[in-house]
């Protein structure tokens, strides 16, 4: 081979070990607001989906970050593209927008919350009418529910205030995530166990996915590796010993 053939094949191979290297480096940035049991500063491994998300992305071959945000910075960033991973999502229509969505990971029930021995009960959103109910600021619940208008919407910041509200008797009711539920009173506020009670069927029992900044030319080869690993954790067991630790509790 020529010696000008040799270095220049010398140095493509050294450019494409430069690029490989740098690619198997870079660090994907993934954010989560504060929702235990899902994600969370203090929770273990940072909660379910944090937990979750960096195995099959460190399955995949990626480098993870994680962090805990604010639920406004995540919806900003979102939009924006500041961050590579948004995890802890529901299916919206909203965030399709701005981000590609890979495979659910895990499933949860939206129900409602009510006083103990109360007779009240869900039966579409127009039973609903007649009651106040405690919805957190920004939290996505239900297309149909979030934008029902002419229902009686008392806002709060997190899912326990509700919580604590319903059973003070300060609102008939209250919603989240049956996880969710369950987590905050276990952990914040076990007293009230006996006073409230999850009731009637869920409003929803939606997916809980992550998605990728559109931003990144790679975000739909990212959500494909990442749905590719999915599958392969599903197959080894490897997705339901993990869920378990979060879940056996």
């Amino acid at each position: 081979m020529p010696l000008k053939a040799r270095w220049m094949t010398c140095l493509s191979a050294a450019l494409t070990l430069s690029a490989s290297s740098a690619f198997a480096t870079e660090k994907l940035l993934v954010v989560a607001d504060e929702w235990p049991p899902f994600s969370g500063a203090t929770l273990p491994n940072m909660g379910i989906s944090l937990d979750v998300t960096q195995a099959v992305l460190v399955r995949a071959g990626y480098q993870v970050e994680l962090a805990i945000l604010p639920w406004t910075r995540v919806v900003s960033g979102a939009k924006s593209g500041e961050y590579d991973i948004i995890t802890s999502l529901f299916l919206d229509t909203e965030f399709e927008k701005s981000l590609t969505y890979s495979d659910p990971f895990f499933t949860t029930e939206v129900k409602f919350v009510r006083k103990a021995g109360s007779d009240i009960v869900f039966d579409g959103l127009d039973s609903l009418k007649p009651y106040v109910i405690a919805v957190g600021t920004g939290f996505l619940y239900e297309p149909e529910f979030d934008s029902a208008t002419y229902l009686n919407k008392f806002e709060v910041t997190t899912a326990i205030q509700g919580v604590r509200m319903v059973a003070a008797g300060r609102v008939d009711l209250t919603l989240d995530s049956t996880d969710v539920i369950r987590h905050a009173i276990q952990s914040e506020a076990p007293q009230l166990i006996d006073q409230v009670e999850l009731f009637g069927p869920p409003l929803a029992t939606p997916e809980i996915h992550m998605a990728v900044s559109k931003t990144r030319t790679d975000h739909e080869e990212i959500a494909a590796a990442f749905n590719a690993a999915l599958v392969e954790m599903k197959a080894d067991g490897s997705l339901d010993a993990l869920l378990q630790k979060h879940t056996q509790n």
